[in-house]
């Protein structure tokens, strides 16, 4: 995860003793100083914690209908039978 990036905003947190001690172990196994690991860690979480909410979770049920869909799919309304004429009419095909 190497970055060649400005380093110009600062963070300064406070952290139960417990907590700092759990860092610098996992720190001191890893050779890292302080400012990286925190970094790593920083951005570790939030990069999961982005992808976790960027994902579209089916129970399965959810499953079931989703695929009845492709199985059975609904006849065309008007509606629908006009938004495609009107789509070819502009794009053309």
């Amino acid at each position: 995860m190497a970055q060649n990036t400005h380093k110009d905003d600062t963070l300064k947190i406070r952290v139960d003793r417990p907590t700092f001690e759990l860092m610098e172990t996992a720190r001191n196994y890893l050779h890292l100083d302080k400012s990286k690991f925190i970094r790593e860690s920083i951005r570790e979480k939030a990069e999961a914690v982005i992808a976790e909410h960027g994902r579209t979770r089916f129970t399965a049920e959810d499953w079931e209908c989703f695929f009845a869909a492709f199985d059975e799919p609904a006849k065309p309304t008007e509606r629908m039978i006009n938004a495609v004429k009107k789509y070819r009419d502009i794009v053309g095909s």
